[in-house]
Formats: structure tokens, C-alpha cells, sequence
């Protein structure tokens, strides 16, 4: 216990003699764990956004003009029993004029010529959870377009193959940027703690003379980084909260226009004890990375 307040006072004495160089090693971290912060908000929210749009991915099977309602019963019963269809809907071209009626519904000028009904009958396809990548859905679709009786198949397969290029741009992103900043931080604190073993050069050399051990000299310095760290990792944190409440009302405002609320999350508690522990770690190293060099 002793040493423990021997340490923290120490801590104390450090930081009020490098106020200044402190002050900019904790907002080097919070703004090194910031930027990462906003690539991984934005990585989670898209990941979100994708997979709950992936639920909403339909696979549609247009069928030949004159196929019969035997052929599309027995179409019917395969497409139920094909391995990754959760659901099948079928569509008849009245259902499908109907429903093409309602969607311009206040614009009938655009249905004037139309003529005989030109849509086709179609089945809905509804893919399970695993089948839903944009890899077995393109064999899903093979699959399904050897049929007899099918025209044409669509799915949104450029579209999902999009979304999960911008997702690894993100995620690489996110990455490089953290290695690039993180390494930054270190080289500060290092520069930080360097300034405070020097300034504290004699009262080092006093315990060295009576004995004090290499670890028990280097101890409050560790404390140091890692407290700076932490700080700039809590730091980090209430900045991410306030970008992540103004994102969300601004997207509140523009709801109506876009269609629909859009969910956003926060980062979720695990994430928020690694930002802490990344703070205190990158202090750690760049501690480590001076006192190595001096004592």
C-alpha cells in the first residue's frame, strides 16, 4: 500500500511538471481513438444496415408466357423444396398489374396504352440467413434458371457485391489508419515520459544508490503512460458519444425524406473497455519505448 501511494505521487508530481506535453499526449490518443472510432461506428452501422436489407433480398423467377397452371404448380413445389428458399410467393400477372397500378397510383396517365396486361407471372423468392451472400446467391440463381418454365431471373446481386466492397474499404480503412495514429501516439508519450525522466534524473540516481530496484524506479513512469493513455481513451469516448447523438438527430430530421427512420448504434460496452485498454496499452509502449532508452 505504501508503495502503491509512493507511485501515484509520483504520477502526480510527473504530471505537473509536463503539463503541457501531457496535455498533448492524451489528445493525440482521444484523437488517434477517435478516428478509429468513426470508421468502426460506421463499419457497425453499415453491417447493420446490410444485413438487415440482405433479409429483404428476393430472388425473382419471371415465368414464360403460356406456361400452365400444372407447370406452375409443380414450379411451385420445387422452388419449396430447393436447399436455401425459406419462403415462396407466387405472383400472377393480374396480381403483378394490379400491384404496378398501385404504385403509380396518381400517375395513371403514364398506364394510357398499356393494352393487354405485358407483365409476367413470377415467383418470390426468400433466401435463409446463410444463403444470403452475394456468392450463394449466384448459385441459388443457377440453380434455379435451368427450370423449365422460368424466363428470367433477378436478384440484387450488384448491388449486394457493392455494399460489401464499401464494408472491406471501411474495415481496412479503419485499420490502417489506427496502425498509422497509434504508432503517432506512442512516439509522443514516448517523447513525454522522456522529458520527465530527465527532468527527474537526480532523484533517480538517488535510488539507485540505495538500492531501489530497475522495476521499482521504472513503475510510476508506466503508471504515467498508462494514465494518460486512459485518459485519452475516456476522452475518445465522450467525443465519439457526441458525434454518435448529432449523426442521430440529424438522420431524425431527414427521416421523412429518406422514407423511414434509420437505426443507428452505439459502440457496444466491449468495445468501449477495448478503447480503454487500447488507451492504457499505446501509454504503456510509448513509457516502456523512453524508460528502455534512459534507466
Amino acid at each position: 500500500m505504501r508503495q502503491l501511494r509512493y507511485f501515484l505521487k509520483e504520477v502526480l508530481l510527473n504530471l505537473r511538471a509536463n503539463t503541457s506535453t501531457a496535455v498533448i499526449s492524451t489528445v493525440t490518443i482521444a484523437f488517434t481513438l477517435v478516428l478509429f472510432g468513426l470508421f468502426l461506428l460506421l463499419y457497425l452501422n453499415l453491417n447493420a444496415l446490410v444485413g438487415s436489407l440482405r433479409q429483404e433480398i428476393k430472388v425473382i423467377l419471371y415465368l414464360r408466357d403460356g406456361i400452365s397452371e400444372k407447370e406452375i404448380a409443380s414450379l411451385h413445389e420445387k422452388l419449396r423444396d430447393q436447399p436455401g428458399v425459406s419462403n415462396v410467393t407466387y405472383i400472377s400477372k393480374e396480381k403483378a398489374l394490379e400491384d404496378f397500378r398501385r404504385a403509380l397510383e396518381g400517375r395513371d396517365i403514364l398506364l394510357r396504352g398499356l393494352g393487354d396486361n405485358p407483365l409476367p407471372a413470377s415467383f418470390e423468392l426468400m433466401l435463409e440467413k446463410m444463403f444470403q451472400s452475394s456468392e450463394a446467391i449466384q448459385r441459388v440463381a443457377r440453380q434455379l434458371e435451368v427450370l423449365k418454365g422460368v424466363d428470367d431471373i433477378q436478384y440484387g446481386r450488384e448491388w449486394v457485391e457493392n455494399v460489401n466492397a464499401v464494408l472491406e474499404m471501411v474495415r481496412v480503412g479503419s485499420t490502417l489508419i489506427g496502425l498509422i495514429l497509434g504508432l503517432a501516439a506512442v512516439v509522443i508519450i514516448s517523447n513525454t515520459i522522456r522529458l520527465t525522466v530527465l527532468s527527474r534524473l537526480e532523484d533517480i540516481e538517488v535510488l539507485q544508490l540505495i538500492g531501489a530496484t530497475r522495476a521499482y524506479i521504472q513503475m510510476p513512469f508506466l503508471l504515467e503512460g498508462a494514465f494518460l493513455g486512459l485518459t485519452g481513451g475516456a476522452v475518445s469516448i465522450l467525443l465519439l458519444r457526441a458525434v454518435y447523438e448529432l449523426a442521430k438527430s440529424r438522420l431524425a430530421e431527414t427521416s421523412g425524406f429518406l422514407g423511414g427512420a434509420i437505426p443507428l448504434t452505439f459502440l457496444p460496452a466491449p468495445w468501449l473497455v477495448l478503447f480503454l485498454a487500447v488507451g492504457a496499452g499505446l501509454g504503456c509502449a510509448g513509457s516502456l519505448l523512453s524508460i528502455r532508452r534512459l534507466l
